[in-house]
């Protein structure tokens, strides 16, 4: 991966946390939401639940970046540096 992937990875958890934020305000309200046709408050839940799915897998992809040292084998402590 390049060296920029951290930047994207945070940014698209950020924009899909926005955009969930987004779709649940809508979805939550039935007095706005009654006007949408049907087909698209049905996608407003299926696009909620793609991205509930998604934020966890890039949430798990950020810690690896984020410790990588954490996860290659450690050092001895008495050998020589």
């Amino acid at each position: 991966m390049s060296n920029d992937s951290p930047v994207r990875i945070e940014r698209s958890i950020a924009e899909l946390e926005t955009l969930a934020a987004f779709l649940a305000d809508e979805v939550q309200k039935p007095w706005e939401t009654a006007v949408l046709p049907l087909a698209d408050r049905r996608l407003y839940k299926e696009a909620l639940l793609t991205i509930s799915v998604l934020l966890p897998k890039l949430r798990a992809v950020r810690r690896v970046h984020v410790a990588p040292s954490e996860l290659q084998s450690p050092r001895c402590q008495n050998c020589d540096e």
